[in-house]
């Protein structure tokens, strides 16, 4: 019984130390600078269905110029100075921030000022933190935004 219960560590062990030398190639300098389907440039054992349903969504996101994201939204009102303060709210944040994109949307009543394009909420949630003083009632939303351009550092 021992015996058989060393020679059975022995194997799993010996199969977690393959595990680990199975180590995912690097991106290099000549992959595709496609950020939309980074998937394809990663090891990753995956059902074909899967891969399918990644491409279909990454050529919507190419057709449609947007992928899903996060935005801040710094003014919401209604009434009939609202249009009058979302363009004053919309200038004032782009005479601080002329880095980044605002947005002046009207959804009936309403009209919104939204800011940025960030892939991931933390991203948005470190320009948020940043706005706190100036802007103390913005937060984050979903929203599709535009797809970012990618840096391309090739040394």
């Amino acid at each position: 019984m021992r015996c058989l219960i060393i020679l059975l560590f022995s194997i799993l062990s010996f199969s977690g130390f393959g595990a680990l030398n199975n180590v995912h190639p690097p991106v290099g300098k000549e992959a595709n600078a496609d950020s939309l389907r980074i998937w394809e440039k990663l090891n990753i054992k995956s059902d074909a269905k899967i891969n399918d349903l990644l491409i279909q969504q990454a050529e919507q996101a190419k057709k449609s110029g947007t992928t899903s994201g996060y935005r801040l939204q710094i003014f919401f009102g209604s009434g009939e100075n609202a249009h009058n303060k979302a363009l004053k709210i919309k200038t004032e944040f782009l005479a601080v921030n002329p880095e980044i994109k605002a947005y002046l949307l009207f959804k009936s009543p309403d009209f919104i000022v939204r800011v940025g394009n960030w892939r991931t909420k933390s991203e948005a949630l470190k320009m948020r933190k940043s706005l706190t003083l100036r802007f103390p009632n913005a937060f984050i939303v979903a929203d599709d935004i535009a797809i970012p351009e990618l840096n391309n550092h090739t040394n």
